[in-house]
């Protein structure tokens, strides 16, 4: 059990706080001085310096040890995961570590500036201010200096600089940094240093055994970060659309910088991709044409047949009609807030909604669509300009089928085009 070493508070100006620097009687400072006299003469020798420097033997460097074994052992662990799979989205958690943690080495290169040093040849430690700085500048303090380099700060300050870009963007702007960043986590692993060099205050070895060690401990963590690099490749080799996906938002943001749009409509672009592709790159079409037609019409019949077939013109209507029509139908995503169609505007296509909601507006009551309802059908048949406008209430995720699209297709199936031609015409007979 570790206690102060006998002194008179009385006698000594030190008290409080100040005691913590002063060595403690146990096993270290025993073998190092040889007895309990010794070790309060030592006491008594820091307090007449009259300097404040911490003793190698006292309590708050032993609590200090502690802290900075078990934050250099998470760094070990924790900076071969992040050169991995740093992507700028490590969470608050992992950026409050990395700060923290940069922010203790940073103190500990200053606080080694007034550490008491204990060397073989010596009989007691190192106190002198002056000499302290010297041997600390002389050996650990460059690679110190560099395994305290913040990478943390710059991570937090990149992550609060693009706070207010979309998701989408802040990743792409991030990633500029990151690969600066993955470089200067190597570095840090110099940390493993101050691990090597904490256990050598415990069993002391010489400069040969403890540089072995150190060079055995840093090779040991840049192979384990290879090793999780590569398992982190695998992983996204894996998702061959999600990273299909991050390539083309990488070149989305390029354009987009190089044609310096504003930022609210970047922002808008942004939002489009994530509500169109969510994270997953694939065109449809291509998808369609590596299957059988079989299937295609399959795979239609049972994403949109049900839309389709609520559209009174579409009822009861032959089934190879109904296939043909499916094939022609297209993918579009309205974000909320964007007007679908202006009324009068030349009318061009019909929508079916598959998920959202939508308001037509008209000139007497403003009505609201939802999941599997249509609108814009009246075109189709007359070509006629909009009577309404139309505006997406929330995302939107629609198909869309093209006025010309039908007209073709009718062209092929000339006794429905008859029989749509003949109820056209009754609906104009009593509109008249």
């Amino acid at each position: 059990m570790q206690r102060f070493a006998p002194e008179n508070l009385r006698r000594f100006s030190w008290n409080g706080w100040k005691n913590l620097l002063l060595p403690q009687l146990n096993r270290r400072s025993l073998f190092v001085y040889g007895s309990e006299v010794a070790v309060e003469k030592e006491c008594i020798r820091q307090k007449e310096g009259g300097v404040i420097v911490i003793h190698p033997f006292s309590r708050i460097r032993s609590y200090y040890i502690m802290c900075m074994m078990a934050i250099t052992f998470l760094n070990l662990i924790g900076i071969p995961m992040e050169i991995a799979f740093l992507d700028g989205n490590s969470g608050v958690g992992w950026e409050g570590f990395n700060v923290f943690s940069d922010t203790l080495f940073l103190i500990d290169v200053g606080l080694n500036f007034r550490m008491g040093i204990i060397t073989e040849d010596s009989e007691g430690a190192i106190m002198d201010l002056k000499s302290i700085r010297q041997r600390y500048l002389k050996s650990w303090f460059i690679p110190d200096m560099v395994a305290a380099f913040p990478v943390g700060y710059i991570l937090l300050i990149a992550d609060l600089q693009y706070h207010s870009d979309s998701p989408s963007s802040r990743a792409s702007k991030m990633m500029r940094i990151l690969m600066f960043v993955r470089i200067l986590s190597l570095v840090r692993l110099l940390r493993v240093s101050r691990l090597v060099r904490f256990f050598n205050e415990v069993e002391r070895v010489n400069d040969v055994e403890l540089w072995i060690v150190m060079t055995s401990i840093v090779s040991g963590a840049i192979m384990y970060t290879v090793m999780v690099a590569n398992t982190a490749a695998m992983m996204s080799d894996v998702d061959i659309t999600a990273r299909a996906y991050k390539n083309k938002i990488n070149h989305l943001e390029d354009y987009m910088t190089f044609m310096k749009l504003p930022k609210a409509l970047r922002m808008r672009i942004n939002n489009y991709y994530q509500a169109r592709y969510a994270g997953k790159w694939y065109d449809e079409k291509d998808v369609l044409k590596w299957v059988s037609s079989s299937l295609r019409e399959e795979i239609l019949l049972t994403m949109c047949s049900a839309h389709v077939r609520k559209v009174p013109i579409f009822r009861n209507r032959d089934i190879n009609f109904i296939n043909a029509i499916l094939l022609e139908l297209q993918y579009e995503v309205f974000q909320a807030g964007d007007i679908i169609f202006q009324q009068n505007a030349p009318g061009d296509r019909m929508f079916f909604i598959e998920h959202g909601q939508v308001l037509v507006e008209n000139e007497f009551v403003p009505k609201e669509l939802c999941d599997g309802d249509y609108f814009g059908d009246s075109c189709l048949l007359t070509r006629g300009r909009r009577l309404t406008t139309v505006q997406a209430l929330t995302v939107c995720q629609l198909f869309s089928l093209s006025v010309d699209t039908f007209q073709c297709v009718l062209e092929d199936y000339p006794d429905i085009k008859r029989d749509l031609e003949t109820s056209q015409q009754d609906k104009d007979i009593l509109l008249c």
